[in-house]
């Protein structure tokens, strides 16, 4: 693994240890797929292949003057299994919108995040995708996630997330395609 990005990711725990307050993890597994992510956006049906990928993420919120959106710094860690046998570690930035009209029937938040993936290995099913031209260990990274609690549960909400990894259309590497993975867990905020 790149030390530079251990170095980053270590740093990035422990400064987050340090402060208080709306810090999260967030479990979740999910299914891959070499469709294409707006495919799997439109929820048009997609191709799932015997390859799945297991992730814990830490992150910590900033919020602003509004209680409607923050913004959060998060890492990951994920272990792909099945299809596929390579560490993932990614750090990224989030914009989550958390209040919904609907908050008092289901308490609900959306977000997008980007930023950075990077492989322990070149990923087998991105180097075989019919998708992709190329496959890299260091590529983009866009999560979405939706969250979903009933009103009364103020530390854990369930968890939907598209997990994408892409070269961006040869902006890295030249790689262009990329994977997406779509995953359910849980997410806890903790002090």
């Amino acid at each position: 693994m790149n030390d530079t990005l251990l170095k980053f990711l270590l740093l990035f725990l422990l400064s987050g240890a340090c402060l208080a307050n709306d810090r999260y993890l967030t479990l979740y597994s999910g299914v891959y797929t070499d469709d294409r992510l707006g495919d799997v956006l439109l929820s048009k049906p997609v191709d799932q292949l015997d390859s799945y990928l297991a992730v814990m993420a830490w992150s910590k919120a900033y919020q602003f003057q509004s209680t409607k959106h923050q913004w959060e710094l998060e890492a990951q860690l994920g272990k792909h299994y099945r299809g596929q046998s390579h560490l993932e570690l990614n750090l990224l930035a989030i914009y989550r919108w958390q209040k919904t009209p609907w908050d008092n029937i289901l308490k609900t938040s959306f977000a997008i995040g980007d930023g950075l993936s990077y492989a322990s290995d070149v990923p087998p099913l991105e180097a075989a995708s019919h998708t992709n031209t190329g496959a890299a260990r260091l590529l983009n990274y866009i999560m979405f996630e939706m969250t979903a609690a009933p009103p009364q549960a103020k530390d854990w909400a369930m968890v939907v997330r598209v997990h994408h990894r892409s070269g961006v259309d040869g902006l890295f590497n030249d790689v262009k395609g990329g994977s997406n993975v779509i995953a359910i867990g849980l997410k806890f905020r903790y002090d």
